[in-house]
């Protein structure tokens, strides 16, 4: 039996939509790496909370994962490079904590820089995609 959905709410939440409004495309980034991995959107963010806080705990609370997971693909990240992205830093009186190398940074600043660079390139075809769209 095929689904049926109603043309005038969103597919993915069947939130209403008035007429004539049209969503926001938006164009998701992920580079993979075959073997190696994959760089996307969660995974970035998450260095750039990394470097925010100084903590893959808080980072991956504010992203509303757990603290393994969020060690998980940091370490997923480290491993998949030449050289770690997210050191972490060990004890003191506050704990340890975690920052980002200078590869990380460098990292997050490419695929930022290539992101900005492919929603530019495709603003016209998002837009023609989004007009074509049954609303």
């Amino acid at each position: 039996m095929a689904a049926v959905r109603n043309r005038q709410s969103s597919p993915r939440t069947g939130a209403k939509r008035g007429r004539g409004s049209l969503p926001a495309a938006v164009l998701y980034l992920r580079v993979d790496f075959g073997e190696h991995g994959a760089l996307g959107p969660g995974k970035t963010r998450l260095m750039e909370l990394i470097a925010e806080t100084g903590s893959i705990s808080a980072a991956g609370r504010a992203m509303g994962m757990s603290y393994r997971r969020a060690w998980l693909l940091v370490d997923a990240l480290n491993v998949a490079f030449r050289e770690p992205l997210v050191a972490k830093q060990t004890g003191g009186s506050g704990g340890g904590g975690a920052l980002l190398t200078r590869l990380g940074r460098e990292v997050v600043q490419r695929y930022r820089r290539i992101e900005r660079r492919a929603a530019s390139a495709g603003r016209e075809d998002l837009a023609a995609l989004t007009g074509a769209l049954a609303i």
